[in-house]
């Protein structure tokens, strides 16, 4: 049986409530043994509280406290110096269109998040985008993206963030992040969880949250809304040829969190991005899914640039928000920097993608009826 459901508060913002309940029907749409909900509720950035304590007196979880995303952050202890830097635009945001990027941040923790040359540049990368989904923080806590998202906002930002819990099957666990411009983005309340992988087939659970483009167009058209899942594959664990692969558990993670978000919010766009430590063609059972693709396709994402291993993936035939326009966000060339000062920001570099700011205008999804194979209208 499923542990969780999802209560709704139908409003223009598709604000969510989400409550624990033992005896739902989740369970029934699972594949291969794996019941891929697992509402853990991550820690925010600023509030730095998990809402699980009221579960072991309840049998509830209340997410609430992720909302608070506007306190101040908490950095003199720290005795971290914050100072503005020069944010160069490598092209001008524009209010018909926003940009979502990944970017694997190597080992993003406490020694990283003080030196100030490499912060100086994570914040500039991180202005560029209106929504970018960090992996591997590190170190248990948020200092390190409160510390980052604090530059950008001290240089003029407006930028909010959202951390995870530490994940991973050994001591070295690490943290995904949402990192957003509050004044384009907005994060939908109480929509983030951990995917729960019972049969422990990926080192990393991902994470998943919802956001929706801010709308300041008076012409009444939709602002663009999606899910988005953040994942970080362990390079070990990709191979075919050693019978592990954890490709293979996120097409399902892909196809099941886009069927639970369809049927209990009707939100069809999900996107799937991180560093999957492949290239297109190890992708495997995720591209077998019609239209699936990757964006970027066999770009070099690593800042050697000898390897892809980033990548965002959607379905072409329902996002067809995306523009076409994507690609990597070369900060050691844009920037100036040598190889070692590159380096000592990350061994990734950004993959980055455009979507219009509105909802497209496209005919009712299709599914398949699974008795006679015939398409229906859903």
């Amino acid at each position: 049986m499923g542990l969780l459901s999802r209560k709704q508060n139908r409003t223009s913002s598709r604000t969510k409530r989400v409550a624990a309940s033992a005896g739902t029907a989740l369970a029934s749409s699972l594949l291969r043994g794996i019941p891929i909900v697992r509402w853990i509720g991550p820690s925010t950035t600023i509030a730095g509280v998990l809402a699980v304590i009221g579960f072991l007196a309840t049998g509830r979880i209340d997410f609430s406290k992720l909302d608070s995303l506007t306190a101040d952050v908490a950095d003199a202890a720290s005795g971290a110096a914050i100072q503005p830097v020069s944010l160069k635009n490598l092209g001008m945001k524009t209010p018909e269109t926003v940009r979502i990027a990944t970017f694997n941040i190597k080992v993003f923790g406490e020694s990283k998040s003080q030196d100030s040359n490499v912060m100086g540049v994570l914040a500039q990368v991180i202005n560029q985008f209106d929504l970018i989904a960090i992996q591997e923080v590190r170190g248990g806590d948020s200092r390190a993206i409160d510390r980052l998202v604090q530059l950008v906002n001290v240089s003029g930002g407006s930028y909010a963030s959202i951390l995870s819990e530490p994940i991973g099957r050994t001591s070295q666990k690490e943290s995904y992040a949402f990192v957003w411009d509050q004044s384009r983005i907005m994060f939908v309340p109480n929509s983030a969880y951990i995917v729960q992988d019972a049969a422990d087939r990926m080192h990393r659970e991902p994470m998943v949250a919802s956001f929706e483009v801010r709308s300041t167009s008076g012409s009444g058209r939709l602002p663009f809304s999606f899910n988005i899942i953040s994942a970080h594959t362990d390079p070990d664990e990709v191979s075919a040829s050693k019978g592990i692969n954890e490709l293979d558990v996120l097409d399902d993670v892909f196809v099941r969190v886009r069927d639970y978000e369809y049927q209990t919010n009707g939100q069809e766009d999900t996107l799937l991005v991180g560093d999957l430590n492949v290239d297109v063609g190890g992708l495997s059972e995720l591209t077998q899914i019609p239209n699936v693709v990757s964006v970027a396709g066999n770009v070099k994402t690593n800042t050697l640039r000898t390897k892809t291993y980033d990548h965002i993936v959607l379905d072409r035939t329902v996002t067809t928000e995306f523009t076409g326009r994507c690609g990597v966000l070369d900060f050691q060339a844009d920037l100036g920097l040598t190889q070692e000062q590159a380096n000592a920001v990350s061994d990734h570099q950004p993959v980055w993608a455009e979507f219009s700011a509105f909802e497209s205008v496209r005919q009712p999804a299709m599914a398949v009826d699974p008795r006679s194979g015939s398409p229906v209208q859903r």
